[in-house]
């Protein structure tokens, strides 16, 4: 419907615009669960209050760099539209301040079917308008997408509020605690600057191939990025669930308990991830064809490429997930900046090397390397040995084929009567 050089001005917007909600998520969302799923009653009410005073002062900052740099990002990747965009995402900002402070809640109460419907409504809107213009044959200008984009995050919100509105306790200033404000402050700079280096890992390869080659080389990158997108779902899922419970495990059954849910969390994703990566690997040019059609079949090598990292991912979402979760979220931010300084030298050179499949190169060999840092680690801090997560993994087929088997079965008894 768009051609990929307005389809790189999109993916070069929604990448700045992710990068904006990955610093809620770094500054807001991770030290106000960890402390309200170990907090009192008292102190619960609390937090809430406080965290989102945090979140209203954030986005104001955000807001309002966003605005004054709007002008300059759109000069720096050469796409005039990237002004008007960002201006109409700094509006749809605050309205997700309210959408993303019921989220953060429902999490941390594993009210998980809650999320999945407001999220499911937000993207749904988005997604029918577009599926709109394809059946009429038109096409929409980049504008009016993002308008649409805010229209379906006030919507979402909407209904956000209906569903926590009986569980989650109404406003009061005189509720805020300035001791909980400084702790979820501090607790927040530097899950802060983890989401800042995991936003440039996950961005420095767009970013470099916008600067260095083109806006239609970006266009041509994203269809691997989409796809190997689809099979981190798992990875991000499982995180989410994982997340609240880890304070709760170290504190009922210390090492153990952190041990435990490391293992069953990770090999579970690669269960489920394992057979998706291959049949990807292998059909890349069918996928690639069949969703985004011929012009972007440079894509396909790339997509075999970036498919892999998929494989490391659980490990390292885990990691942090462990580090979050137990207040130490120093540790986590020095091995992310590290590994995004990592990706940003290895992509400038490589990139220059290999064209655009080199930040694929680049983003797996990052990968790599802190895989290995983080799983030394681990080790040290809570015995964690990397093989017993294979051993659990050939666990989770078995415990798979058993239920196949006892389907099959049960379907072949229930004919056969």
């Amino acid at each position: 419907m768009l051609p990929p050089s307005e389809i790189g001005i999109w993916v070069l917007f929604t990448s700045v615009g992710g990068i904006l909600e990955t610093l809620r998520v770094g500054f807001i969302r991770i030290p106000f669960i960890s402390m309200l799923v170990v907090s009192t009653d008292e102190e619960r009410v609390k937090i809430i209050q406080s965290s989102l005073i945090l979140h209203v002062l954030l986005t104001c900052i955000v807001v309002a760099v966003l605005v004054i740099c709007a002008g300059l990002l759109a000069e720096f990747w050469y796409a005039e539209q990237l002004e008007q965009l960002f201006y109409i995402y700094s509006v749809n900002s605050f309205v997700l301040v309210v959408f993303l402070h019921f989220e953060y809640f429902l999490q941390s109460i594993l009210e998980f079917k809650a999320i999945f419907i407001a999220n499911f409504i937000r993207l749904f809107v988005f997604f029918a308008y577009i599926i709109g213009y394809y059946v009429v044959g038109g096409s929409p200008s980049l504008s009016e997408l993002a308008v649409v984009q805010l229209g379906a995050t006030g919507i979402a919100s909407l209904f956000s509020y209906l569903l926590v509105k009986n569980k989650i306790p109404v406003f009061n200033m005189g509720l805020v605690d300035i001791k909980i404000l400084k702790k979820l402050f501090n607790l927040g700079k530097y899950t802060f600057g983890t989401n800042i280096s995991a936003i440039l890992i996950r961005n420095t390869d767009s970013w470099m191939i916008g600067r260095l080659i083109s806006t239609a080389g970006v266009a041509m990158y994203n269809p691997a990025l989409r796809i190997t997108n689809i099979v981190e779902v798992p990875t991000m899922a499982i995180a989410n669930v994982v997340f609240p419970q880890v304070g709760s495990k170290m504190r009922e059954s210390g090492v153990e308990g952190v041990q435990s849910i490391y293992y069953k969390s990770v090999s579970l994703i690669l269960a489920a991830v394992i057979p998706v990566v291959l049949p990807v690997y292998f059909m890349a040019d069918f996928i690639i064809l069949v969703i985004f059609g011929n012009e972007y079949s440079e894509a396909v090598p790339i997509l075999q490429v970036t498919v892999f990292y998929t494989i490391l991912m659980p490990f390292s979402r885990q990691f942090g997930t462990i580090m979050d979760a137990l207040q130490m979220p120093k540790l986590n931010f020095y091995l992310s900046l590290l590994m995004a300084l990592l990706n940003i030298v290895l992509n400038y050179f490589l990139l220059q090397s290999f064209g655009v499949i080199g930040a694929a190169y680049g983003t797996v060999i990052s990968f790599g390397i802190i895989f290995i840092v983080n799983q030394l680690i681990l080790y040290s801090k809570f015995k964690i040995n990397t093989w017993l997560v294979f051993v659990e993994l050939a666990g989770w087929y078995v415990y798979g084929w058993r239920l196949i088997r006892n389907y099959v079965k049960n379907w072949i008894r229930g004919r056969s009567n």
